[in-house]
């Protein structure tokens, strides 16, 4: 079976911004690596147009929805409601999805360049390594699952140095473990994809047989979705 995404990624909206995806969408579901706005109405709202044109969409909760705020779990809470109320959405935050053999794992992955200046930064550490936790445990759990024969990995971040292709921020290289760190223990070889979203490019390379996919929208020129598609 072939199932098809569209991938979606840091629309950095603000109130005043236009989003219309009206003819746009090429698949059943879509994936959202986050980063959609600071503003939790333009969240709301971009959510509910987008949910108009698939049958279900998987929304990772982004750096930038953080933006401003003293306590992170309260604003996770406020997203999390945002999401309940609105059909075909779904929230991959600590979150697993399995739909027709493929396992959906999102975590926010905490790039430390985009918070580093906001009120709860100094648990930066924490809340990386917390998500680096959950990635891992979840990937060797679902070694057992016979039913799921791939892994679709979402972050908000940059999974791993070399894909920020020589323009790695100088911290990361201070950092003992990467996001990815997961992939060890991967002893299946179920992980087929890697969403992500904060680096500005677009990205689709495949290394070490994962491929790793990015596509950030740029205000400068039309943006499309990228569809991605996974045989199970």
């Amino acid at each position: 079976m072939e199932i098809g995404f569209d991938v979606i990624g840091d629309l950095n909206l603000s109130p005043t911004d236009d989003f219309n995806w009206e003819n746009k969408a090429t698949s059943l579901y879509c994936i959202i690596t986050g980063n959609i706005s600071s503003d939790l109405r333009t969240v709301l709202n971009t959510l509910v147009h987008l949910s108009r044109y698939y049958q279900g969409i998987f929304y990772n909760i982004g750096t930038l929805e953080y933006t401003g705020v003293s306590d992170s779990q309260e604003r996770t809470v406020e997203l999390l409601d945002i999401v309940k109320n609105i059909p075909n959405i779904a929230c991959l935050h600590h979150h697993v999805v399995i739909i027709d053999g493929v396992a959906i794992i999102g975590v926010n992955g905490w790039d430390q360049d985009s918070i580093i200046r906001e009120p709860f930064a100094t648990n930066f550490r924490r809340m990386k390594y917390e998500d680096i936790n959950y990635l891992t445990r979840s990937v060797e759990k679902l070694q057992k699952y016979l039913d799921v024969t791939k892994i679709l990995i979402v972050t908000s971040a940059v999974p791993k140095k070399e894909l920020y292709f020589g323009e790695a921020p100088e911290h990361l290289y201070n950092e003992p473990i990467d996001l990815d760190y997961c992939i060890g223990y991967d002893t299946e070889m179920k992980i087929s994809k890697w969403v992500f979203g904060t680096y500005g490019k677009d990205v689709d390379i495949t290394l070490n047989e994962i491929n790793y996919i990015s596509n950030p929208h740029s205000k400068d020129e039309p943006y499309f979705a990228k569809r991605i598609t996974i045989v199970t």
